[in-house]
């Protein structure tokens, strides 16, 4: 299942973002971090000035991430016919937030990192 979930980020991430609103409230706040931070380590990851060595890192970050967000989905008993609707989702939201460069963003880094070293 992380796998479906890696490859449609990656997908998602390469089209042009036009995914239907997804409201975040309709999932759980670990699901909701779990999914932000994922999709933004990938978005991360494929910006064209991203040096190989730190893309493949934000990759392994990333597989870490949507491996929880899966646990996550799969507790708040999630169809799986809505995890390739709220990757994209992510997908769009985490693009907007991480190349506008402003700063605002729905997590910090820290908090994303701090997520993925959690046992």
């Amino acid at each position: 299942m992380t796998a479906r979930l890696l490859a449609t980020v990656a997908a998602a991430a390469a089209m042009s973002f036009s995914a239907p609103a997804f409201a975040q409230e309709e999932v759980s706040d670990a699901v909701d971090i779990a999914m932000w931070c994922g999709a933004a380590f990938t978005v991360a990851a494929q910006a064209d000035d991203t040096p190989a060595e730190q893309a493949e890192s934000s990759n392994a970050v990333a597989a870490i991430l949507f491996a929880k967000a899966e646990l996550a989905l799969e507790a708040d008993a999630v169809a799986e016919t809505e995890y390739d609707r709220l990757v994209e989702f992510y997908v769009e939201d985490a693009f907007a937030q991480v190349i506008n460069e402003t700063g605002d963003t729905r997590y910090t880094p820290e908090e994303c990192l701090a997520l993925a070293a959690e046992e």
